[in-house]
């Protein structure tokens, strides 16, 4: 993926990745839940307060919005399953939704591993940051 950093959107006062990925992504999930402090929160590390970006990481934009923006997906009715842990279904919503699948195998398994292991204790800082993001 690419991103040209001076590409966005405002969106609720937060920059989006101003990308056919993004607006699909937007699209789906839809505005209204914006009002959530979860998803903004989650949302606004796309912008300049993101830690990544204080600690010089590099990170696709574009697959970090999809992580955020799909991140608490399995705590919604229409995507909960009953033997799934939330960020389980989380992620298979995102990694079965029409934008994203129309990326690259290995970007759908960024995003997913991203959602699935958002909560997990223990696991994320010791992953390489190129392996999430």
């Amino acid at each position: 993926m690419t991103f040209a950093a001076e590409k966005t959107f405002t969106l609720e006062g937060i920059r989006i990745p101003d990308t056919r990925l993004a607006r699909e992504i937007t699209q789906f999930v839809g505005t209204p839940s914006l009002g959530c402090c979860s998803i903004i929160r989650a949302a606004s590390i796309t912008g300049v307060r993101s830690p990544e970006k204080r600690r010089g990481l590099k990170f696709d934009h574009e697959l970090l919005y999809a992580g955020a923006m799909f991140h608490d997906m399995g705590l919604t009715p229409a995507h909960s399953s009953a033997h799934e842990r939330f960020e389980v279904d989380g992620a298979n919503a995102a990694a079965t939704s029409s934008a994203v699948t129309a990326l690259a195998q290995g970007d759908i398994d960024t995003v997913w591993t991203a959602i699935a292991l958002h909560t997990t204790p223990g696991i994320p800082q010791h992953m390489h940051p190129s392996s999430l993001w």
